[in-house]
Order: C-alpha cells, then structure tokens, then sequence
C-alpha cells in the first residue's frame, strides 16, 4: 500500500485526567500533543516497528493528522459514506492475523498502550480515507501503454543483477502489477496537489512551533 494510502482520516479522542496541550490549531480545530502520540503509537503498532518518537518522527505525525483533518473536512463536506462495521471488523481481523498469536497481538497492544477500540477506530478512519480516495481520485486515472511499457523496461535493465539465475516475467505478465504501482504513484501526485490546496483554504496555527 502506499504512503498517502496509509492512516489518514480524522482524530480519535483521549480519554483520561493526563493534561494535555494544544499543538496545531486547523481553523476550529485542534490537534493535541497527546493525538500525535497516539498516532506514533498506532502506526508503530500497524508496522510492527519500534515507536519512534524524535522530531523528524513528530513532525510527521503531525503533518499525516493535519492531512486527516483536510481529508474528514472534505468528506463531510461532500457526504461519503462511512464504513459498514462489519468493513471494519474485517480489517481488525488482518491486524489480529498479522501478529504471530492472539497473545503476542495483546502483548503489542499493551506494550503501544493502545486499547483495541481506539485502534479500531484509527481503522474506521483509514477505510474511510481509502474510499474517499478511490472514489474522489480514481475514477478518471488512464495510464498510458507507453508509460506501463518504460516503467517494464526499467526494471528489466536491472532484473538479471536483482534476481539471478531467475528469468524476467514478460510484459503482459507483469502489467497488473506495474498498473497498480502506477497507479498509486499517480494517485500520490495528485492527492498531494489537492492537500497542498486544502491547507490554503484554512487557517493552521503551530502553537509547538517545533512541528513545522
């Protein structure tokens, strides 16, 4: 999946008497230092990666939870739909698999601190994202025989030292997966043009001054 495909939406809120501070304001709303915690922890956990949280690591929590919020902003604007719970049991269910027993899954949700239900609600958010996109984006995404034919070429120059021994696929073996990579570097681009448009429309406020 790619880069922008992955954990953009809106914000789960944080329960609990710890005292929190205000980050980013986004025109009304309001990004804490404790959400950009929880979305380090969240995506660590989805990673199966060591939490991260240096500057460079913060930075750009904060910046993917400003994307979400352009992107919830935009859906309520234009009446997507949500994700049928049972969408969202289903997604929860690959989390659950990915880990190697139900024991080590529960080990990891308590060693990010992360209950299962705001997970679960950090999943809602990506499904949400993810149609949103596919629907907004998508629909007109033509990608042309040339650029699918470069993009086999490339890779073919480089085949024979990358896989040894093993012979390349031919073309039209290999055009479903050069399309979908293709098209999710297309739908990159053009997502990031539109973010970079919607951060225009609002006003964002970095009261941490040390995230931008």
């Amino acid at each position: 999946m790619s880069r922008v495909l992955l954990c953009l939406l809106c914000l789960v809120p944080l329960s609990g008497a710890i005292v929190d501070r205000i980050a980013i304001t986004v025109d009304r709303q309001v990004i804490t230092e404790l959400q950009i915690d929880e979305e380090l922890r969240v995506t660590a956990l989805q990673n199966h990666k060591p939490l991260s949280a240096d500057l460079n690591a913060r930075r750009a929590a904060a910046d993917r939870i400003v994307a979400q919020l352009l992107v919830a902003r935009e859906i309520q604007l234009s009446h997507y739909l949500a994700p049928e719970p049972p969408e969202v049991d289903e997604y929860l269910d690959q989390i659950r698999k990915s880990f190697a027993s139900p024991t080590s899954y529960q080990q990891a949700l308590h060693e990010y601190h992360i209950t299962e239900q705001i997970l679960k609600s950090h999943l809602a958010n990506q499904l949400a994202t993810l149609s949103f996109i596919e629907i907004r984006f998508r629909p007109n995404l033509d990608i042309p025989d040339s650029e699918v034919e470069n993009f086999y070429n490339r890779e073919i120059a480089t085949w024979p030292a990358d896989h040894p021994g093993n012979p390349p696929p031919s073309l039209e073996a290999a055009r479903p997966a050069i399309l979908k990579t293709l098209a999710e570097e297309h739908t990159d681009r053009i997502l990031d043009t539109w973010l970079e448009e919607a951060r225009k429309q609002v006003s964002i406020m970095y009261l941490d001054k040390s995230l931008q």
